[in-house]
C-alpha cells in the first residue's frame, strides 16, 4: 500500500510526463545534469529552451556565448530600493548568477545555440525577488541567484544521507547520481532526480515559500511557460532547479498570471558580466548553491571529452588531482613531502573505496578525499593532517579566473576607476606588481592618490596594499613621512567594483556610501555610545578625502557620543585619536575640520568626569583602565597640551585613590602619576608601597605592577624602594617568592633593558658587589639595528593579516 508522500509523487512524475513541455530538474553545477542536458538538446532539437534565471539576464546572451567570454564568469545584478525611513540609508542588494562550464545553464546555452533554439530566462528579476520578500528574509549581503539551501537543509535528504552512510548531502547527491549517470537513460536520470527533489520539498511549508519569495518566482517561470505555448506547436525544454520543477507542471495547469512588473530606475538597479573565480565558486568557501570543488569537476568534465566513457574520464581526474597535490606539496618544501609512491599509493586506495563503496567506475570527491586522509597523512589529523588537507581542499577549488568580452557593458565606477588610474598614471596594462612612494607632506598629488588607495581598500577592492604607512588611529609609525605602496592590477580587480557599484556610480560615491554605512551601522554592532569608533570613522574620512562632505556631520555624531559615553577607557582613546588627527591634519588635510580642538577638550573634560568611576570596574579591565591613564597623561604632554586643564585631571586621581575600593593595580598607577607632578611627597608614596608589600599577596604585587607603569624611573632614583622592596623579598618564603615571581617580572617588564641594568647596578652597590650581570647589550652594529627594525616591521605585518594588532 502506498504512503501519502509515494502517492503525491506518483501524481507529480505523471505531471511530469503529460505536462506537453520536457522539463529538466537540475542540481546547478552538477556535470551530470549537464551531461545529461547535453545529450537530450542534441537528440531532441527543441525549439526553445526556458531556464532559470532573471528575466533581464536574455539581454546577455549573446555576450555570454562570445566566443571571447571564458567560465568562470557570473552576472551581478544589483538594486537600491526605497528607503525605509527619511533618516536611513536606502536598503542595497545585490545577487550573482553564477556560470561554469559544467553549469547546466550554459549547456542549455551553448547547445541551444547550435540547433538554433530559442533562448529566454524566465525568472522574475532581481529588483522584483527582492520586493516579494518579506523583511525578515531579505539579506544585505551579495547572495546566489542559483540557490540551493533547500536541498541542504532538506528534512528528507538528510535522513536519506544518514540512512544511506553519506556523511552530508554533497556526498548523498555523488553516490545518487554522479557515480553512474551515463549508465543510465536521459529520462530515467530526469525521473531520478525529479523524484530527488520532490520529496526534499515535501515538507517545507508554504508561509516559508512566501516569505522568501520562492512561490512569486515559481509562478513567473509557470507564466512564463504557458505564454511560450500559446505559440503554437513547438518542442520546448524547461530548464530549473529540480526544488522548483517539483511544481512547475501543476503550476502551468493553473495558468497563472505573472506578478505585476517592477523596472526601477537604470540608477536604482543594474545587471552586467562579471570575471568569477573558482574559489569564489566553491561551496566550501560558502557559495551554497553548487558542487564543492570546482577545479575537481572541471577536470572531470573536460576529460569526459578526452575519453570514450566517463569511467577513464573519473579515473584520469583522481590521478590529476594526487599528482598536482603531490607536486604542491614539493614546490611549499613541506616537512612532509609527497613521492610518486605516495601519490600511486593513494589512487590505488581511492579506487578501492570507490570499489568498496560502489562506485567502482567512478571514485567520486570523498572516495578521493578518504584515500588521501589514509595514504598520505602521515602524523595526526590535526597537525600535519590538517596543513596537507588545507593544501588537498584548495587544490580540489582551484585558481582558475574566467575571461568576458571587451565589448560587455561595464558599471560607470569600473570607467571612473580607469580614469583615475590614467589621471594619477598607474599603469594597469598588466598585472606585474608595481610600487609607489607617496609624499604625504609635501605633495598634494600624492595625498589625493593616498585617498584613492585608502578608499579602493575601504571598498574591499583587491588593487593596492600599504607597505608602510602612518596609522593615524593608533598612533603607529607615525614617523614616517611617505607611504609606501604596492599595486596590481587583477581580473578580480574590475570583479570587485563591479561588486561595489551597488554603493555609487564613482569610487568617490562608492566610498562615501560605505562610510555612511559604517556611520548607520555603529549603533547596531553593539558600540552606541562608543565615542572611539565614532572617531575612528572620522579618521578614516579624512583617508579617505570625505572631510567636506561629512566632516561636520561627524564631528557632531562625536560630540554626542562623548555625552553619552560611559566608558573612560573609550573616551580617553577618543581623545587621543582626535589629539592624533590634529597633529597629522596636514597629511589628513583635516586642518578645515575646525571642530577638533573643541571636541577634544569636550572629551578631555568628560574623562576627568566620570574617572573616579573606573575604581568599580571589573577585574579584567584593570590593566586597561591602568593605560587608558596613561593616554591621560600623555595628552598632558603632548603638544596640544594648551588644549587641557591638567588640574582637572589631577583633582580627579586624588578622588581615586581616597576611594576605599580603589584596586591596588590601579592604586599603584594613580600613586605614580600623583607623585611624578609632586603632588604627593615620596615618603608617602613609600609608605603606601610597604603597606601593599605587607599582604604579601598578588595584590602586592599589582600595586607594584601599577606604579611601575606610570613612574617606573622610581626604581632608580629612590634608593629607599629598592632597599624596601628587597628587605620584602628576603622576608618571603621560598614558597612564597615562587608563587609571587610571576606578577613580579610582569611589574618590572615595564622598564627598557637599558632602565633594567641601572636597576641591577643599584642592586649591586647595596650588597656591595661591582655588577649581577647586563641585561642591556649596547655594542650594536648598523647591520644589528636594521635587522631589528626588518624583523620588528615583519612582525607587526604578520599580526596585522592574523588580526591581532590589539597585541603590538
Amino acid at each position: 500500500m502506498k504512503t501519502e508522500p509515494e502517492k503525491d509523487l506518483s501524481l507529480f512524475l505523471g505531471a511530469l510526463a503529460e505536462s506537453g513541455v520536457t522539463f529538466f530538474p537540475v542540481r546547478h553545477h552538477s556535470p551530470a545534469c549537464s551531461w545529461h542536458l547535453r545529450e537530450i538538446i542534441r537528440r531532441e532539437k527543441f525549439d526553445a529552451i526556458l531556464i532559470e534565471g532573471a528575466e533581464d539576464i536574455t539581454n546577455l546572451i549573446p555576450f555570454i556565448l562570445d566566443e571571447n567570454t571564458r567560465a568562470p564568469f557570473a552576472v551581478y545584478t544589483t538594486f537600491i530600493a526605497e528607503k525605509k525611513e527619511e533618516s536611513a540609508l536606502p536598503p542595497r542588494f545585490a545577487a550573482y548568477y553564477p556560470f561554469c562550464d559544467y553549469s547546466p545553464e550554459l549547456i542549455a546555452l551553448r547547445e541551444g545555440s547550435k540547433i538554433g533554439a530559442k533562448l529566454k530566462f524566465i525568472d522574475l528579476t532581481f529588483p522584483e525577488q527582492v520586493i516579494h520578500e518579506t523583511a525578515d528574509s531579505q539579506h544585505e549581503k551579495p547572495r546566489s541567484l542559483l540557490d540551493e539551501s533547500y536541498l541542504q537543509h532538506s528534512e528528507y535528504l538528510n535522513a536519506l544521507a544518514k540512512k544511506c552512510g553519506a556523511r552530508d548531502t554533497d556526498e548523498l547527491w555523488d553516490t545518487l547520481f554522479e557515480a553512474d549517470f551515463w549508465q543510465i537513460s536521459s529520462a530515467e536520470f530526469i525521473n531520478r532526480v525529479a523524484a530527488y527533489c520532490f520529496l526534499a520539498r515535501y515538507n517545507y511549508r508554504e508561509e516559508t515559500l512566501v516569505r522568501d519569495g520562492t512561490l512569486a518566482r515559481e509562478a513567473a517561470m509557470a507564466a512564463a511557460i504557458v505564454e511560450e505555448l500559446k505559440n503554437g506547436e513547438q518542442k520546448i525544454l524547461v530548464v530549473t532547479g529540480g526544488f522548483h520543477t517539483a511544481v512547475l507542471p501543476f503550476l502551468i495547469e493553473q495558468k497563472p498570471e505573472r506578478p505585476k512588473r517592477f523596472q526601477p530606475s537604470e540608477k536604482d538597479a543594474q545587471t552586467v558580466m562579471l570575471r568569477y573565480s573558482f574559489d569564489q565558486l566553491d561551496s566550501l568557501n560558502g557559495y551554497a548553491s553548487g558542487m564543492p570543488s570546482p577545479h575537481f569537476y572541471q577536470q572531470f568534465w573536460e576529460n569526459l571529452d578526452k575519453f570514450d566513457s566517463p569511467v577513464g574520464a573519473a579515473k584520469e581526474t583522481a590521478t590529476q588531482i594526487l599528482i598536482e597535490v603531490g607536486r604542491m606539496t614539493r614546490e611549499k618544501d613541506l616537512q612532509n613531502q609527497l613521492s610518486t609512491a605516495d601519490e600511486i599509493a593513494a589512487l590505488a586506495q581511492t579506487l578501492r573505496l570507490a570499489e568498496f563503496r560502489g562506485h567502482a567506475s567512478f571514485p567520486t570527491r570523498e572516495d578521493l578525499l578518504d584515500g588521501v586522509r589514509s595514504c598520505f597523512v602521515k602524523g595526526g589529523m590535526d597537525a600535519e593532517g590538517a596543513i596537507l588537507l588545507e593544501i588537498v581542499l584548495r587544490t580540489l577549488a582551484g585558481s582558475r579566473i574566467g575571461e568576458i568580452p571587451a565589448n560587455s557593458s561595464v558599471p560607470p565606477i569600473v570607467e571612473d576607476f580607469r580614469s583615475n588610474c590614467l589621471r594619477f598614471k598607474l599603469n594597469i596594462t598588466d598585472s606585474t606588481p608595481k610600487k609607489l612612494s607617496l609624499d604625504l607632506y609635501r605633495q598634494e598629488n600624492h595625498r589625493r592618490l593616498s585617498r584613492f588607495l585608502h578608499g579602493l581598500n575601504l571598498l574591499g577592492v583587491y588593487f593596492a596594499t600599504a607597505t608602510a604607512s602612518p596609522d593615524f588611529a593608533r598612533g603607529l609609525r607615525l614617523e614616517l613621512r611617505h607611504e609606501q605602496w604596492e599595486y596590481r592590477w587583477t581580473p578580480l580587480t574590475e570583479s570587485r567594483l563591479v561588486e561595489c557599484s551597488v554603493y555609487g556610480a564613482t569610487i568617490e560615491e562608492a566610498v562615501l556610501a560605505r562610510v555612511q554605512e559604517r556611520i548607520e551601522h555603529l549603533e547596531s554592532e553593539g558600540k552606541a555610545n562608543s565615542a572611539s569608533e565614532a572617531v575612528k570613522i572620522l579618521i578614516l574620512a579624512c583617508q579617505v578625502g570625505l572631510q567636506e562632505q561629512i566632516g561636520a556631520k561627524l564631528a557632531s555624531l562625536i560630540e554626542r557620543k562623548i555625552a553619552a559615553d560611559a566608558s573612560f577607557a573609550s573616551i580617553a582613546e577618543a581623545v587621543s585619536q582626535l589629539r592624533l588627527l590634529w597633529s597629522a591634519r596636514e597629511p589628513l588635510a583635516a586642518s578645515e575640520l575646525s571642530a577638533i580642538p573643541e571636541l577634544m577638550n569636550t572629551g578631555y573634560l568628560r574623562a576627568c568626569f566620570i574617572l573616579p568611576d573606573i575604581v568599580n570596574a571589573p577585574e579584567s579591565e584593570f590593566r586597561q583602565m591602568v593605560e587608558s591613564l596613561c593616554v591621560m597623561r600623555e595628552l598632558l604632554v603632548s603638544e596640544n597640551v594648551e588644549f587641557f586643564d591638567a588640574e582637572i585631571f589631577y583633582d580627579a586621581l586624588e578622588d581615586v585613590i581616597y576611594s576605599p575600593t580603589c584596586p591596588p593595580l590601579i592604586a599603584g598607577a594613580v600613586y605614580g602619576l600623583l607623585q611624578n607632578t609632586g603632588r604627593i611627597a615620596s615618603e608617602t608614596l613609600l609608605r603606601q608601597t610597604e603597606a601593599n608589600l605587607l599582604t604579601g599577596n598578588k595584590n602586592s604585587i599589582s600595586f607594584l605592577s601599577g606604579l611601575l607603569r606610570t613612574a617606573r624611573e622610581i626604581a632608580w632614583t629612590e634608593p629607599e624602594f629598592l632597599q624596601l622592596l628587597d628587605r620584602y623579598l628576603r622576608d618571603w618564603t621560598e614558597e612564597e617568592f615562587l608563587q609571587l615571581l610571576p606578577e613580579m617580572r610582569l611589574a618590572f617588564s615595564y622598564l627598557t633593558p637599558r632602565e633594567t641594568d641601572r636597576v641591577a647596578q643599584t642592586v649591586a652597590d647595596m650588597y656591595s658587589e661591582k655588577s649581577i650581570g647586563r641585561t642591556f647589550f649596547g655594542n650594536l652594529s648598523e647591520e644589528d639595528l636594521l635587522l631589528g627594525l626588518e624583523i620588528n616591521k615583519l612582525t607587526v605585518e604578520s599580526l596585522e593579516r592574523d588580526g591581532l594588532t590589539d597585541w603590538i
